[in-house]
């Protein structure tokens, strides 16, 4: 799927004194498009289907995902669809994100769930119940554009609840994932889940497939079965690629010198980044050369 526009956080007119913004769509479809800041999309009303990247999934009331950013998604075949967005500032999400990633869910809803979404068409997002989206309309009110709270000196209490707004999420979600009854499939799906947790939590050490095997409480066959089979790829390059991601996000806020971001990021040195980051990209390019050439033939 080919993005047909792109939209920035300038133009959402989305700042460091301004990382949130919140408001309803109603009856909505929209085009492919990327943007270059996180989407929280909370289903109101109605169904549609969301497509992200390569995916197509069907989505109804009460559905809660996060699109990240530069991540090509549309919605199409709608029925009075409701779609509250919640814009995060992808400055606002990494200085929040040491603290938010040991807490129970988050990393699920903000980074795993949308990976599984997109490459392995897993329907791993969070559903909310009528009395949850009650509750969560509430903490909306305080963020939503042109509401009682949308001025400069109130931007404090506007982050304040975003972040809490993400908690409860992911909470929620956490809850949503690992209640009883579940399917030996389901249970395998949360035992990978676990490990790519432990990934995204630990990406700057060294990481064995032994240690993964521990978490997952799998044999070494059978996780790399599962974990290629969910993931689309292997541990190792889930691990090199997941940094590659986190380089580049450091890379742009220009926080940290290039060293800086290599040894923040799990690599070597500089060159080791350089060289990953390199590959990453020809990967990509290769990989949309293929699709066109798919999409010629077709």
């Amino acid at each position: 799927m080919q993005a047909q526009f792109h939209c920035d956080a300038v133009t959402c007119s989305m700042n460091q004194a301004k990382p949130v913004r919140a408001f309803l769509y109603t009856d909505y479809s929209i085009e492919p498009h990327t943007h270059d800041f996180y989407e929280m999309n909370i289903v109101l009303g109605g169904k549609g289907t969301h497509l992200i990247e390569n995916a197509s999934i069907n989505v109804k009331a009460g559905d809660v995902f996060v699109i990240p950013p530069m991540t090509v998604h549309a919605y199409c075949d709608t029925d009075k669809l409701d779609v509250y967005h919640v814009l995060l500032l992808d400055e606002f999400v990494l200085e929040n994100r040491f603290e938010a990633a040991g807490f129970p869910g988050y990393l699920q809803l903000v980074e795993i769930e949308p990976f599984l979404r997109r490459h392995s068409f897993k329907d791993m997002f969070l559903h909310l119940s009528g009395s949850q989206l009650l509750q969560l309309k509430m903490d909306l009110s305080i963020i939503e554009d042109k509401g009682g709270f949308d001025k400069i000196e109130t931007a404090p209490l506007i982050r304040h609840t975003a972040l809490k707004i993400l908690y409860l999420l992911s909470a929620w979600l956490y809850k949503q994932t690992h209640g009883t009854n579940k399917s030996d499939a389901e249970k395998n799906d949360i035992a990978i889940v676990r490990a790519l947790e432990y990934i995204h939590r630990n990406f700057t050490e060294k990481i064995t497939i032994d240690d993964l095997c521990k978490i997952t409480f799998m044999s070494r066959s059978t996780f790399l079965r599962s974990f290629n089979s969910i993931c689309g790829c292997t541990p190792s390059k889930y691990l090199n690629d997941y940094r590659c991601e986190r380089a580049v996000s450091l890379l742009q806020s220009e926080q940290f010198s290039k060293t800086g971001v290599a040894h923040l990021c799990g690599f070597c040195d500089l060159s080791h980044m350089e060289r990953a980051l390199k590959r990453g990209v020809e990967e990509t390019i290769s990989e949309e050369i293929s699709q066109i050439k798919i999409n010629t033939f077709r």
